[in-house]
């Protein structure tokens, strides 16, 4: 296995990820990956693997030592927030990491930092680390999956684990103690984005204890991702050819689909799940106790605006409060970034708490300072006091409060 040299280990955002739930990145033991999805994002070019992905895997080996030295000069001490481990171009738990066990060690190091973790795999070896998962204070573990069809799932991701070891780490999560939930996604257009795949896949899910049900359609960068899989969709599935230069004829450099073929399947994916009671999106519930009361906030208002358009309501004044709450965020991040605060054993993430105690006095205050001033909305403020002061809780499902 090729090596290479990681020159970061953790990273803290400016802002929250509201899609993995998280303030810090822990960079990826690997680059490339051996499960060889055939539509995996990180064959783009914008990643820049060289070689070929799925066979020219290459490790940092120098990370776990790295982390170590990182976090002994404090990078995780002076803010509290999940750090992730996973993404959508390589994954942590891919083949070989079984046997150069990376990750396990960077885990070992990270269960020192006393923050929550949150991973997202489509490999049930994740099983294997549990124990160390077991050590952080609060653990989310997702599992991807696009198809319970196991013949299937070998063509679209021949190194991945079945459908069915997923499904049982999802199960093995639940009764470890960990909050869980399956991101199902890529659903491809004619292979796996049907409402009758997608209602089993969901429905298998939710059996097997899934929190929450995360529905996404595929994206094709224009370049070697769309090449790869355009090419597999020709050998194995000629008649929807027509199809794939249809929807992806458009040449988006997000590789996104034409909004008329997709948009209908977003809202039928949604509209099954809301009729469940079963979130879309990482619910509130469960992020709350991943991120600050800020950040929070930050990644409730932009799900909020998601789940709202999905439904079609206009959320031009929800996006123009979500981005003069996210510029207010960010600056008073930054400007407490750059001070000289210092940890102390009686006063730990003392960024957090300057950060969390700021949004509480904006939460009962009025004028400039309030956050009726920050988001420019009345409305919403009101609604946001109601999450920060109060502690309430949103349901993705009836876009209502619940009473915890």
């Amino acid at each position: 296995m090729n090596e290479i040299e990681a020159r970061r280990a953790l990273a803290a955002a400016p802002l929250a990820d509201a899609f993995l739930p998280s303030l810090y990145r822990a960079t990826a033991p690997y680059r490339g990956c051996g499960h060889g999805c055939r539509y995996c994002d990180g064959r783009a070019e914008r990643y820049y693997v060289d070689g070929d992905f799925e066979r020219d895997v290459a490790a940092r080996r120098n990370l776990p030592a790295l982390l170590r030295a990182e976090i002994g000069r404090g990078v995780a001490r002076r803010e509290w927030g999940a750090v992730c481990l996973g993404s959508g171009v390589t994954d942590v738990y891919q083949p070989a990491e079984e046997t150069e066990r990376l990750t396990r060690a960077i885990l070992a190091e990270l269960a020192e930092t006393g923050l929550p973790f949150v991973v997202l795999t489509k490999n049930a070896l994740v099983r294997r680390d549990f124990d160390l998962i077991s050590r952080f204070p609060r653990a989310l573990v997702m599992l991807t999956l696009t198809t319970l069809d196991p013949d299937l799932a070998r063509l679209l991701e021949p190194g991945a684990s079945p459908p069915a070891a997923r499904l049982a780490c999802v199960r093995a999560a639940r009764d470890a103690g960990f909050r869980a939930g399956v991101m199902a996604m890529p659903l491809c257009p004619g292979i796996t984005d049907g409402a009758e795949s997608f209602h089993a896949l969901a429905e298998a899910a939710l059996d097997a204890g899934a929190e929450f049900v995360y529905p996404g359609g595929l994206t094709l960068r224009p370049g070697r991702q769309k090449d790869c899989f355009v090419s597999l969709v020709r050998e194995s599935f000629p008649n929807l050819a027509p199809l794939y230069a249809e929807v992806y004829g458009e040449e988006r450099p997000s590789g996104m689909p034409r909004m008329d073929y997709a948009a209908p399947r977003d809202r039928e994916w949604g509209s099954w799940l809301d009729a469940r009671g079963t979130p879309r999106l990482v619910p509130h519930s469960i992020y709350r106790d991943f991120l600050s009361a800020p950040d929070s906030l930050f990644v409730l208002l932009c799900h909020m605006a998601t789940l709202y358009a999905a439904r079609g309501i206009d959320t031009r004044p929800l996006s123009a409060a979500l981005t003069r709450y996210a510029d207010w965020l960010k600056g008073e991040r930054s400007a407490l970034r750059r001070s000289r605060v210092k940890t102390a054993p009686s006063d730990p993430f003392p960024l957090t708490r300057v950060l969390a105690e700021r949004l509480a006095d904006a939460a009962g205050s009025t004028g400039p300072r309030s956050l009726e001033s920050i988001l420019g909305n009345e409305r919403l403020a009101r609604f946001a006091r109601s999450v920060v002061a109060e502690g309430a809780v949103f349901d993705y499902a009836s876009l209502g409060f619940v009473i915890q």
